[in-house]
């Protein structure tokens, strides 16, 4: 059995049969730790081997791996009474330990043992020679228990022959009481009797100075080969080949034997513990039986009584011929071990590349189709992305993602191309991207963090991420705070760090954002999107002059910057001015003539802002004539806004025809599956619906817009139920949703529930009825304004239950106002006041009806009746306070007002009307409620026209 120290990690071999069930002790030889073995539970003993016989609780000591050498006996080792336990007691009635099989060596101490194994020499050519020849024929006989000489146990057993050497025969074991034998000295051939002669091979005499002499026989003798590997004399075997060497322990000391230190005493083995039988890895088959050793035995020549000098000297010669073997030993087995670990490594190679993370592999094949030709490396490819995310541009935030795209194709571990592809796809496509791209691109920086960990381009394209997607800033702040404790961070990073501590406090704390950029304006005066947010600052405060005097100062440094030119378009356009903006464009085509960057705004604002969807064709249409000029997605773009101004203008097949060919260029487009969608809902053709609503679910930046689609799109499918269930989640998405909660009851009122029906109306009633929905001031998923309601009229008055039934007709007429069917809506009223006179919701909506048709004293005779009647309704009071406003009674209108907000303070009408009323008194109070107002709704476009003219 292998087993490895658990301390200094050398192998060495253990017999099978020395480990009990419960295990043994082992004593490593190199470190002399002690450790627990237990016996492998696939080893299988062989059949009919004996069991082990029952051990003392000793450490086994251990068999260095190696080809030859056998591991040392406890029994034999020279420092086994330092710190061994004490042999135990025989047990009464033990069997006596076997004996030997005659030709098996019992081996000694492996001095070298513990270096290692050490290369098995390689054969040589020539018949082997015994290099011990030379030393004569070791004289039989039996070494009795007292001629042991712990010297010679020390040296170690006799070392293994290599292969192809024939083994001596083995001489059979002699009787303990045969007489000792002797061998002789090299020099005079005198019998040794004393073990430390008998280890050196030379008497005490010829040892002298002055005294060495050759024999003549010494030149007779064969000389060893050069290629043999057996360079020490056979060492004797201890009690007959007892691998134990029980036998010896006990026995007295043969009479004439002689201690070193004056009278020559032998030194017994009975103060060497009891260490138990040395496990064995098999039977030494291979070495050489030479027989065992004579002994000395006593000496028949006269005592000689030496000083402690000489007997000092030669102890501390040997001592330090040994300490130097050992010194020798272990600086060898270092060079050896430092050899045999670089011949590991280079026969390993270098290490395996790190795997590829999953994130990174779903994006490659698809990305490696886009690109089937890249030009150049990574990092040229890469060094090309930051130039153009370098220009803070729309279209250059484009070229940079593909090009961020082509490095990671080109280079998997580029971690920093991953960093720039995110950054690139937040700041370029913002709230338009899909839910899809945003999933991707947060698993891509997930796997790019477990690479390279937390790095400022990875937290900082992180941080856009969230703001352009998820619209939850809260995430975005603490990895721009991380960013900005790190004091190593270059002063750019640092600025883009407050930019984005900036954008998350734009909605919440306008000084808290304004600082953060003038901080970042300090650290990069270059970031051009810092112009961008420092006017969305004043946006969201309602500072819209302090706004466009930003921009404008960004457009005189730098008139292409079309980003700053569509912030103000959009502000210009939001505030009621949309001349202003066609004037900014205009100014834009006439510098530069077919830019479609200024030409494609200019049709938009025809069809979305002016309503001229015919003009807006027009303008198309002249734009596809030159469409070599542009590149294929930006023809897609303007076929998506002719497919919207000709579906807008009445011609639905045009429109399918435009979107088509949009999709053609660019696959799934979701603009155009959105104008083919509205096109067969128009037409009430639900399988064609049903194809085109995957094409732009998650894509519109309106979930509860999506909701309302949806709904629609059940509704025609006959499944009422659900479509009720999609109408309640967007009013849940989104509580201004006045088109959901009408389609809500027009659902129930399908699904023939009256009850779910009238409440879900009854909602509506009561919300604000100036506005049916949030809608944007341009948009490119275009939907005509109350396009979301119409063609569901009909289901409602099908829950008449007779003509004493007002509810129906009530609410019927509140569907008609809203879809600006006002002479429907007023035929429905009426008939409900023919059935109830005080009906304060029928009263109210004709009050509405008559301010928009301009007759203000019908209007004031209406809301009067409508708040008398309905003291609870707010709508009521909003339709008294809007008709005595028109009538210019103030303070009326203005009690009136607020009453309807003490019913509903989330009137938003009321409030905008009241605020402007106020506004002749003081600018501040005014301004303060309607930057309220702007606060909780920021589509409410109505607010912003009067916080705009109150700074002019």
């Amino acid at each position: 059995m292998r087993i490895v120290c658990q301390k200094c990690a050398a192998a060495y071999a253990i017999d099978d049969k020395l480990i009990t069930a419960k295990g043994v002790r082992a004593q490593c030889p190199r470190c002399r730790n002690l450790q627990l073995v237990r016996r492998d539970p696939s080893a299988v003993p062989a059949a009919g081997a004996p069991a082990p016989a029952s051990q003392p609780a000793a450490p086994v000591t251990l068999t260095p791996v190696s080809g030859a050498a056998p591991a040392s006996n406890p029994a034999d080792d020279l420092f086994g009474d330092f710190g061994a336990p004490p042999p135990a007691a025989p047990t009464p009635g033990a069997a006596p330990a076997p004996k030997p099989v005659q030709g098996e060596r019992a081996s000694g101490s492996d001095l070298f043992g513990d270096f290692g194994a050490m290369p098995s020499p390689a054969p040589a050519s020539a018949p082997p020679v015994d290099p011990f020849a030379d030393l004569g024929t070791p004289a039989s006989g039996g070494g009795g228990a007292g001629a042991e000489d712990p010297l010679l146990d020390f040296l170690g057993p006799a070392p293994v022959a290599p292969q192809g050497l024939e083994s001596q025969p083995s001489r059979p074991a002699k009787p303990a009481a045969a007489p000792a034998a002797t061998s002789g000295c090299r020099v005079c051939q005198r019998p040794l009797t004393d073990s430390f002669d008998q280890a050196l091979g030379i008497c005490d005499d010829c040892r002298q100075p002055g005294s060495a002499q050759v024999p003549p026989a010494a030149a007779s003798r064969p000389a060893a080969p050069a290629g043999s590997s057996d360079f020490l004399p056979p060492m004797a075997d201890l009690g007959g080949g007892s691998a134990s060497g029980v036998e010896a322990q006990g026995s007295a000391p043969a009479p004439g034997t002689e201690s070193r230190g004056g009278a020559r005493v032998p030194i017994s083995t009975d103060i060497i513990p009891d260490m138990g039988p040395e496990p064995r890895s098999g039977l030494r088959a291979s070495s050489p039986q030479l027989g065992a050793e004579p002994r000395s035995g006593s000496r028949s020549a006269p005592v000689r009584i030496s000083d402690g000098r000489s007997r000092g000297g030669k102890g501390g010669l040997v001592a330090g011929l040994v300490g130097l073997v050992v010194v020798g030993g272990g600086v060898g087995g270092y060079f050896l071990y430092q050899q045999q670990q670089e011949a590991s490594r280079r026969q390993a190679g270098p290490p395996p590349a790190a795997p590829i993370p999953e994130a990174v592999q779903a994006v490659l094949p698809r990305w490696k189709l886009k690109y089937l030709e890249i030009q150049g490396t990574s990092a040229e490819r890469f060094a090309y992305g930051q130039q153009q995310l370098a220009r803070d541009e729309r279209f250059a935030y484009a070229e940079a993602e593909e090009s961020f795209q082509q490095a990671l194709v080109l280079d998997p571990a580029n971690d920093a191309a991953i960093a720039g592809y995110v950054q690139a796809l937040a700041l370029g496509r913002g709230a338009r991207m899909d839910d899809a791209t945003f999933q991707e691109a947060r698993a891509l920086l997930s796997a790019a963090e477990s690479r390279s960990g937390r790095t400022a381009p990875l937290l900082l394209a992180h941080a856009n991420l969230l703001l352009a997607r998820s619209g939850q800033p809260e995430q975005a702040r603490p990895l721009a705070e991380e960013l900005l404790a790190r004091a190593e961070l270059p002063d750019a990073q640092k600025a883009e760090a407050h930019l984005v501590l900036g954008r998350t406090w734009l909605s919440s704390s306008r000084e808290l954002a304004r600082s953060h950029f003038d901080s970042a304006q300090k650290l990069s005066p270059d970031i051009k999107r810092l112009h961008y947010y420092r006017a969305l600052a004043h946006v969201s405060g309602g500072e819209y002059s302090a706004a466009l005097d930003t921009l404008r100062k960004r457009l005189e440094a730098s008139p292409k910057d079309w980003e700053s030119l569509a912030l103000t378009a959009r502000i210009y356009q939001e505030v009621g001015e949309p001349a202003e903006a066609r004037k900014l464009y205009e100014a834009r085509v006439k510098a530069e003539p077919g830019e479609l960057r200024a030409l494609l705004p200019l049709a938009m604002l025809r069809y979305q802002a002016e309503g001229n969807a015919a003009g807006a064709v027009r303008d198309l249409r002249a734009l596809m004539k030159n469409r070599a000029r542009y590149d294929a997605p930006e023809v897609a773009e303007v076929l998506v806004h002719l497919a919207a101004a000709e579906r807008t203008a009445g011609s639905q097949d045009a429109a399918v025809k435009s979107a088509e060919e949009a999709l053609r260029l660019v696959k799934d487009l979701p603009e155009a599956q959105l104008q083919l969608f509205l096109v067969a809902l128009g037409r009430r053709d639900a399988e064609k619906a049903r194809a085109h609503l995957p094409g732009f679910r998650g894509q519109l930046e309106d979930g509860a817009l999506e909701k309302v689609l949806e709904g629609r799109l059940l509704l025609l499918e006959k499944k009422p139920l659900e479509a009720l269930e999609a109408f309640q989640e967007a009013v849940k998405l989104d509580a201004r949703r006045l088109d959901a909660q009408l389609l809500a009851g027009v659902a129930a009122a399908s699904a023939k529930r009256r009850d779910d029906a009238f409440r879900a109306l009854h909602q509506a009633l009561q919300s604000d009825p100036l506005r049916l929905e949030p809608r944007p001031a341009t948009s490119a998923y275009w939907l005509r304004p109350r396009e979301t309601v119409e063609g569901v009229e009909g289901a409602i008055l099908a829950l008449s239950e007779g003509p004493e039934d007002p509810s129906p007709l009530l609410y019927e007429g509140l569907l008609r106002f809203h879809q600006h069917q006002f002479d429907a809506a007023e035929r429905h009223l009426r008939s409900v006041l023919e059935v109830d006179a005080n009906n304060a919701g029928a009263l109210a909506y004709r009050a509405l009806i008559a301010l928009r048709r301009g007759a203000t004293a019908e209007a004031r005779r209406l809301g009067e009746r409508s708040a008398a009647a309905g003291r609870q309704l707010p709508v009521s009071h909003l339709a008294r306070g809007l008709a005595l406003a028109e009538a210019r009674q103030v303070e009326p209108a203005k009690r009136a007002l607020r009453d309807a907000l003490a019913l509903a303070p989330t009137l938003l009408s009321a409030q905008a009307r009241l605020a402007q009323l106020e506004s002749a008194r003081g600018k501040d109070a005014a301004r303060d409620t309607l930057v309220k107002v702007v606060g909780l709704d920021p589509a409410y476009l109505p607010a912003k026209r009067m916080l705009y003219l109150l700074e002019r």
